[in-house]
């Protein structure tokens, strides 16, 4: 599981999300969890960062991340 140190592994890891949306129409489970354990234990401004790019550039996965303030 990957702890995001920095603002350019958060856009990385949108961009992870994008392409499997984008591939898959959603994510799987393993990505889904990784993902959720990486904002779950993120910084708080890099979780903050990274709900803001989820919703500017992939609003179709922001239910996954919904329990984390995702939903607002």
């Amino acid at each position: 599981m990957l702890k995001w140190e920095s603002k350019e592994e958060v856009e990385n890891a949108v961009h992870e999300i994008k392409a499997e949306m984008d591939q898959k129409g959603g994510l799987e489970k393993d990505m889904e969890r990784e993902m959720q354990h990486s904002l779950r234990i993120a910084d708080p401004d890099l979780a903050n960062h990274f709900l803001k790019l989820v919703r500017e550039q992939v609003p179709e996965a922001m239910h996954y991340f919904e329990e984390y303030g995702g939903g607002a």
